[in-house]
């Protein structure tokens, strides 16, 4: 166990700290490619959600990787197309010239964005799009960015396609799709409320100001090829509704995207081109962290986790409820929060005796792992997304000035949320 401990410390060293200019796939590839000394090729499989003769995965690893990489060409497609700089225009127009109009409508359209669709797909096509917007009326960026950027992690909690965690929990507890909205819609509507009304206080000085609105500017222009965006808003369209049906007859939600992205390729044949616009380095990040976390389970640590959680919460589901939503947020800033879920899925749902607990168990796992994203740039994929998305177009943050904005916002809003969830399993 201590050697795989030291590995894993030494894989959370090179990735938060960076030394030697290492960028976070790098050091996340180094410290898999270490912890392989500790595994067996069976082990490797398993992580990567292959059933192997000594084991069947909890949950499917290789299915959130192709989601992730074909939401990335999906985003890619309509930012190529024109579709993000005529959603910024459009944007200020709609607000008048109110900075603080803007700043709500920003929020509004991320949860719904995100709410039908996932956060990776509103913080690849919505990142652009407020940069954009910020840089035309001369904006101070950050309390769009920051408060779009927490707006996703939150309406990303309604859905079961809303966060690749989400499916995760869903695959290891059996959760329908529709039972998984219907459970998650008030807690998520409790969090983005409380949410908001805190963004708007810490930031009512930077955005109580007005711009001046940019004069006949032909949207029609901004748009490359109306057929190519067309296209690409019936592919998003298409996953949306499309997952529902999957997740109803158990088919992997992958199945859905890759027929969307067939019809990308099919529309635009430029298949290599498309997909060299992937970001690859956040699938090594993503795939290497699985490895990482799959040597902890192999050392034991996992089951270490199990007695101490029981020992915490018993068989309590509202002591459970605001537990687990606390420490597995906090748990997303140690692992990240996919592998994070990985790990805990079967921890939690093998030590639920109840159904009220496995009610508690996996809902309050859904809020930590999605608000959790919220703490630390790292703590989810969707921070890294965003941050490589964004300097793109040239804008970044401090790491330092993002945890204390994190740390001061994000508890209060889980406990929210923990709240709500509470109080559903409660009464109902």
């Amino acid at each position: 166990m201590i050697g795989e401990i030291l590995v894993f410390l030494l894989t959370y060293f090179l990735i938060m700290v960076r030394p030697w200019k290492l960028n976070e796939a790098t050091g996340a590839l180094l410290g898999a490619l270490l912890m392989l000394a500790f595994l067996q090729p069976h082990h490797v499989l398993e992580a990567l959600g292959f059933a192997t003769a000594y084991a069947t995965p909890q949950v499917t690893t290789w299915n959130v990787i192709v989601i992730l990489i074909e939401l990335m060409v999906i985003s890619t497609f309509l930012d190529d197309y024109g579709f993000f700089e005529w959603c910024a225009v459009r944007a200020m127009q709609m607000a008048g010239g109110d900075a603080r109009r803007l700043f709500t409508y920003t929020y509004l359209v991320t949860c719904l964005i995100t709410a039908f669709t996932s956060n990776d797909i509103a913080i690849l096509t919505l990142t652009p799009i407020i940069l954009k917007f910020c840089r035309r009326a001369h904006l101070n960026a950050k309390p769009f960015m920051y408060s779009f950027f927490f707006a996703a992690n939150i309406a990303s909690m309604f859905l079961l396609i809303g966060n690749l965690t989400n499916i995760l929990i869903g695959d290891g507890f059996r959760i329908g799709y529709f039972d998984f909205a219907a459970w998650m819609f008030l807690p998520t509507a409790a969090a983005m409320v409380v949410n908001y009304l805190i963004f708007r206080y810490m930031y009512r000085d930077s955005i109580a100001m007005s711009y001046e609105q940019e004069k006949e500017v032909d949207l029609g222009r901004l748009i490359k090829d109306k057929s190519m965006v067309f296209v690409g808003i019936v592919v998003l369209v298409f996953v949306l509704i499309g997952c529902g049906f999957a997740s109803n007859f158990a088919l992997p939600l992958s199945a859905v995207t890759t027929i969307g992205i067939l019809a990308i390729y099919l529309a635009e044949r430029r298949p290599i081109f498309r997909t060299k616009r992937v970001s690859w380095r956040v699938v090594v990040f993503v795939m290497s962290l699985f490895i990482v976390v799959k040597g902890l389970e192999v050392s034991g640590v996992n089951a270490a986790i199990g007695s101490g959680l029981v020992a915490i919460v018993g068989q309590n589901p509202v002591l459970a409820t605001f537990f687990v939503s606390l420490s597995s947020a906090f748990l997303c800033n140690v692992v990240n929060n996919i592998p994070m879920t990985a790990m805990m899925v079967p921890i939690t749902s093998g030590i639920a005796q109840t159904p009220d607990m496995a009610l508690a168990m996996a809902y309050s796992l859904v809020i930590g792992s999605n608000l959790g994203a919220n703490i630390t740039i790292t703590g989810a994929l969707a921070g890294i997304l965003w941050i490589e998305t964004a300097r793109v177009e040239k804008w970044s943050t401090g790491i330092t000035e993002f945890i204390r904005t994190g740390v001061t916002v994000t508890p209060i809003v889980i406990m929210a949320s923990a709240a709500v969830l509470a109080l559903e399993i409660i009464l109902f």
